[in-house]
């Protein structure tokens, strides 16, 4: 029977850990096409759960901090014993007085109310990759909320929203630009000045194209996510 105290949660006296993890923060980001033509770093401000200045994040009054729970001697869990015909059972469980922390907040901090928690706001900066696309998202670890009474941070998830742009049309890597021109353009030919993600671009539109013709500009449009070279960009006359 050597190891049943283990299996069933029963013995030696150790102490599980239970401190809660922090809540993770979600939030959007909004950033351009020529954005993600290039990467961007951004410098976003967050709310965020921040250890109490007054307690040092413990959540007691008292310098001596938090103390033993009554209830589970400090163990965070308790253990309930349940006879049955096939006889004796042991399972154990977080302590409900403590929330399986195994220490008691008798004299809360009166500024957190015992959480050890306040409300704060600081700027984060996010590295955007070039060549994301809207529904990307970026884990910052350990940058969300800090636990209850010192438990560990959360995440931030930041996910990417990419704002539409008039002058394109995106497809995967590439980008489609729709070139409107007159008859008499697209009759004698015309030098146009066309916008790309990266700036502008001198085009020769040659005489004679034809409606719906297209011009390639072969690596104008959009960096593959993680590299592997660029789009293209497709002229649509």
């Amino acid at each position: 029977f050597s190891g049943f105290e283990d299996i069933f949660g029963g013995g030696g006296g150790r102490r599980r850990s239970r401190a809660q993890r922090g809540q993770d923060i979600r939030l959007r980001l909004k950033i351009t096409l020529p954005e993600v033509a290039t990467g961007v770093e951004k410098k976003i401000k967050v709310k965020v759960l921040e250890a109490c200045e007054r307690c040092s994040g413990t959540g007691s009054a008292s310098p001596d901090g938090p103390e033993t729970c009554a209830t589970c001697a400090g163990q965070g869990e308790v253990r309930r014993v349940q006879r049955s015909v096939f006889g004796q059972f042991v399972s154990s469980g977080p302590c409900p007085t403590c929330g399986g922390s195994g220490q008691q907040v008798v004299d809360p901090c009166t500024v957190c109310h015992g959480d050890g928690r306040q409300r704060a706001e600081r700027t984060i900066s996010v590295e955007v990759p070039a060549g994301v696309s809207s529904d990307n998202y970026i884990t910052l670890r350990g940058h969300g909320n800090i636990g209850p009474r010192g438990g560990p941070r959360g995440d931030i998830l930041v996910i990417l929203e990419v704002e539409e742009d008039p002058r394109f049309i995106r497809d995967g890597e590439d980008i489609i630009h729709i070139l409107p021109l007159s008859f008499s353009q697209a009759a004698l030919g015309v030098e146009v000045e066309i916008p790309t993600v990266l700036g502008s671009e001198e085009v020769t539109i040659p005489a004679g194209v034809q409606s719906g013709e297209v011009i390639v500009l072969r690596g104008k449009g959009l960096p593959r996510l993680g590299g592997g070279g660029r789009g293209d960009q497709q002229v649509r006359v």
